[in-house]
């Protein structure tokens, strides 16, 4: 079954949120004082399987990496039916809010700050847009 067009919104959501903390961990790995960090290292001496502490962190970069590469592609198979909802929206303010949240993974609360509005109003006004160009079937 195709997923609804709120689905769409949330899956996307989801997913850039999911890369943001995934570039927070390999922010957090990136140690060292060389500008690369663990990829200045050489481990071509070390066996793959120590306990060597660079080296399980070296290893733990590359998953982190490896978890990163795949959700920049998963993302791409989504920006095609995310922007193609988002081009529905013809007020420039609504699809700002709708971009803001869904694509940039932003609170209610920041969109507020920036749009001078309280929290409240902006969960209440993307609710209304949701509903007004993206209304929820009701199929028994």
């Amino acid at each position: 079954m195709e997923p609804s067009k709120r689905e769409i919104l949330e899956n996307y959501r989801a997913a850039m949120i999911e890369k943001a903390a995934i570039e927070k961990q390999l922010a957090m790995l990136r140690i060292g004082g060389e500008p690369a960090g663990l990829r200045g290292l050489s481990y071509d001496r070390e066996s793959r399987c120590t306990n060597e502490p660079v080296m399980a962190a070296v290893q733990a970069l590359e998953g982190i990496e490896e978890k990163l590469m795949r959700q920049r592609d998963a993302i791409v198979l989504m920006a095609d039916a995310f922007w193609k909802l988002v081009d529905e929206i013809g007020d420039r303010r609504e699809r700002t809010l709708i971009v803001s949240y869904y694509a940039n993974g932003e609170s209610d609360r920041v969109i507020a700050s920036a749009m001078g509005m309280d929290s409240y109003s902006v969960f209440r006004l993307r609710h209304r847009i949701l509903e007004k160009y993206f209304p929820e079937r009701n199929e028994c």
